[in-house]
């Protein structure tokens, strides 16, 4: 019995802590930033189209940064792929572009060495870097003396001026160096120039409302000083820490409250084994009390024995939470801040604050039942009975057991579900036999090498035996996840705001993809052809803007667009689902061309399956061109694809496996309990067999019982989970929270389970009696503990 309560328990509260530990690390635990409660992030917002928020231009973030008064300092970043090439091998780095204050606000210094100073933050000034503790470590050998040295960062040698400490991570977690900006004065002028990631910090008693509508103001007067570019917008704030990991919220509480529903579940399946203990420890009580021994003082000795069981099984639960954790470190790797999850005294604290919880749920019933027993009473049966209170209680625990499993089947059921119908779902392109990758680039290349970069390095791959296309893109399709841009339709009123999706991509993108050409033709090959002068458009698009009339022939006008520049859509594609797969496929517009304005695009290639070309050829076959470039982010379109749905997958496995468990926990208690049943009428069921009685007639009370608990357990949890089915509304796509199916279908798996468990009573169709009395009290006495 003991042996079975320990593991019991340390399932239970093993799994909690583990999936405690990824709430608190992810939830619960602050930034890791002095006062991070005042960090927020900051996005330009356009009134015209409710929550298009956009990246903010640098301009902006200075002229908003010098006229606030509810914010102590704004800085922005942005990401660009650099090669170190100091060592002999060349190596990508994930590098950031900072503007000026951008440590400052954040809070942060070095470790080792300084943040840059204002000099070297403007245009012209020295060309320094800091680097991350992990880049340290892993390329300088952590080097007390790396600061002071030089590193070769995208051709241009860089001083390091500091090191920063092992938990500053902004804005990634993956970030190698933080590069001043340094922008010149042209691009401090462009207003439409929108790329910072900004971040702002709050100054002390501020609320974010008041600094919302602080910059709100501030951006109502540019709009007046410059109408053609401010006009319309304005400013939206986020809580940091909201924004780095709100998209993760509600699986990881769903996930806690599964794993607490089934930590109640095991609770109850304990009671039920204590309860059957005491049942064969009521003589030893009755004897204890007849010698003298008071209520309490069996109540606490009871109670002691609960809280060894508890804090033993909390102690393996540590073990399994271990597990558990590094478990989900591996599963769970697209969560953000997984990677701060460990095994801490914080999680120590809870597993053994878990394991004092439980020993009051599941040891005070039973000790109580046990010290009510009639000391004269238990001695005259010899302990050979029960009470009807203490089988009430059982039967209760047991279908409170059912009711929990059948929530967490209810819920595993629709995640399952949920999750069979976003594998049917068409991502709009065939991303079989399509690999993709990135290559180093720097954002300060001229638009001229960038486009004649990208045209060489495409060509390239297309000469490669195997090869069937090849193209770039800005991103990947079904991976994106930026804003849509405003676009004008020429001839129609410019003063309406038209939005939509947009990527520049190559002229062999829609072979490489196989997306459909629905009308018209596909963009050139030609890399010298003049740039912005085609664009195609998804069905989505037409649909929406040209409703019953050709979108071929049309012509486009953007605000990013050289001034005049106009661009004629020559096609109609088919719909894609640019935003992940339980998106809904938007209006999405395809400018035709190498883009001058992303220096690292994606790379796009098709292999043919019946003549593969290794990552090794493609290395190859890219150094002959570009030898001081490293290539990164290999990987298969299909894996990408996969990773869309990371989360949801996490969460189905997850709920199935705590389902599963919970019903095994609810089918033992049956059992327990049936089994204990049958072996305190052991002595009744043996005389009635003697007596002719059927096997049946014998049976046929006991199944009873069975489908009592089942029947008020099912029926418990049937409607908890239609209660709760609101919560699921969120989580699940392409059925609703109350889809007959799975509530079908729990229904009738319950009863199979609960018969399933009720099977052995059967094995009392024997014309042995004695054989039947030996043969149940061994079931019992396993039943019982």
């Amino acid at each position: 019995m003991a042996a079975a309560v320990v593991a019991t328990l340390a399932l239970g509260i093993g799994a909690n802590s583990a999936i405690f530990s990824a709430v608190d690390a992810v939830l619960l635990k602050p930034l890791p930033y002095p006062d991070a409660d005042r960090l927020v992030a900051v996005y330009e917002l356009n009134q015209g189209l409710k929550q298009a928020t956009q990246l903010v231009a640098p301009v902006r973030l200075e002229s908003w940064n010098a006229a606030s008064h509810t914010l102590a300092g704004l800085a922005g970043c942005y990401f660009e792929n650099q090669t170190d090439t100091t060592g002999a091998q060349p190596e990508r780095v994930a590098a950031m572009r900072i503007s000026p204050r951008f440590f400052s606000v954040l809070g942060v210094g070095a470790a080792r060495g300084r943040t840059p100073t204002a000099d070297e933050d403007r245009f012209g000034g020295p060309a320094v870097v800091v680097v991350s503790d992990g880049f340290w470590r892993r390329r300088l050998d952590a080097d007390s003396r790396a600061v002071g040295r030089a590193l070769i960062v995208g051709g241009v040698s860089r001083t390091i001026v500091g090191i920063m400490p092992p938990s500053f991570r902004y804005p990634t977690a993956t970030t190698d160096i933080w590069i001043p900006a340094q922008m010149p004065a042209g691009l401090m002028r462009e207003r439409r120039a929108r790329f910072y990631t900004a971040v702002g910090r709050l100054r002390p008693g501020v609320t974010i409302e008041q600094a919302q509508a602080d910059l709100a103001s501030i951006q109502a007067r540019l709009g007046e000083e410059f109408p053609e570019t401010d006009k319309g917008w304005s400013a939206s704030l986020v809580p940091l820490k909201e924004e780095q990991v709100g998209g993760a919220r509600g699986s990881l509480w769903l996930l806690l409250a599964a794993v607490a529903l089934l930590l109640l579940a095991a609770c109850g399946n304990v009671a039920c084994l204590l309860l059957a203990d005491a049942t064969r420890r009521e003589h030893e009580i009755a004897v204890r009390f007849a010698i003298g021994a008071s209520r309490a003082a069996v109540i606490r000795q009871l109670l002691t024995e609960g809280a060894v069981l508890a804090m033993t099984g909390a102690l393996v639960g540590l073990v399994v939470a271990h597990w558990g954790a590094s478990a989900l470190r591996q599963l769970a790797n697209e969560l953000p801040r997984i990677d701060e999850l460990r095994m801490d005294a914080r999680l120590v604290l809870f597993t053994m604050a878990l394991g004092a919880a439980t020993t009051v749920v599941f040891a005070a019933a039973p000790a109580m039942h046990a010290a009510r027993v009639d000391p004269g009473e238990a001695l005259s049966r010899g302990g050979r009975a029960q009470t009807a209170g203490r089988r009430l209680l059982q039967r209760t625990l047991v279908s409170g057991q059912i009711a929990l499993a059948v929530v967490l089947l209810v819920g595993a059921g629709l995640l399952i579900r949920s999750f069979a119908r976003i594998a049917q779902v068409s991502p709009g392109f065939d991303p079989s036999g399509v690999t993709t990758f990135r290559m180093t680039a720097s954002w300060s290349e001229s638009a001229a090498s960038v486009v004649s970069r990208q045209a060489q390095t495409v060509h390239r791959l297309e000469d490669i035996p195997g090869v069937e296309a090849a193209a770039v893109s800005q991103t990947l399709p079904a991976a994106s996840n930026f804003p849509p841009g405003e676009f004008g339709i020429a001839g129609r009123d410019t003063t309406e705001k038209l939005f939509a999706h947009g990527r520049m991509v190559s002229g062999g993108y829609f072979r490489a993809l196989r997306i459909p050409i629905l009308q018209g033709e596909t963009c050139g090959t030609d890399a010298g052809a003049p740039l912005f002068s085609k664009a195609l458009v998804t069905r989505a698009f037409a649909d929406q803007y040209f409703p019953g009339a050709p979108a071929v022939g049309h012509t486009l006008t953007a605000p990013w667009l050289p001034s005049g520049l106009s661009v004629t859509i020559v096609g109609v594609v088919g719909d894609v689902r640019e935003n992940g797969l339980v998106h809904d496929p938007g209006p999405l517009i395809y400018w035709c061309g190498y883009s001058p304005y992303w220096p690292d695009p994606q790379f796009i290639v098709r292999i043919d399956p019946a003549r593969p070309v290794s990552a090794a050829a493609l290395r190859a076959a890219l150094a002959e061109i570009e030898p001081k470039r490293a290539m990164y982010s290999l990987r298969s379109l299909d894996e990408t694809l996969s990773r869309t749905v990371s989360q949801q997958r996490l969460n189905t496995l997850l709920l199935a496996l705590f389902a599963a468990t919970a019903l095994l926990l609810a089918g033992v208690g049956v059992y327990g309990v049936l089994a204990q049943l049958v072996a305190a009428r052991v002595r009744e069921i043996g005389v009635r067999m003697a007596l002719g009685a059927r096997g049946l007639q014998i049976v046929a009370p006991v199944v009873a019982q069975a489908a009592a608990m089942a029947g008020i357990g099912g029926a418990i949890g049937v409607a908890a989970s239609l209660a709760l089915a609101r919560f699921m509304s969120a989580l699940v796509f392409g059925i609703s929270p109350r889809d007959p199916v799975t509530f079908a279908a729990v229904v009738i798996a319950l009863p199979l389970a609960a018969a399933v468990r009720a099977r052995a009573p059967r094995r009392l169709d024997r014309p042995d009696a004695g054989a039947a009395r030996v043969k149940w009290s061994g079931i019992g006495d396993w039943g019982l503990g």
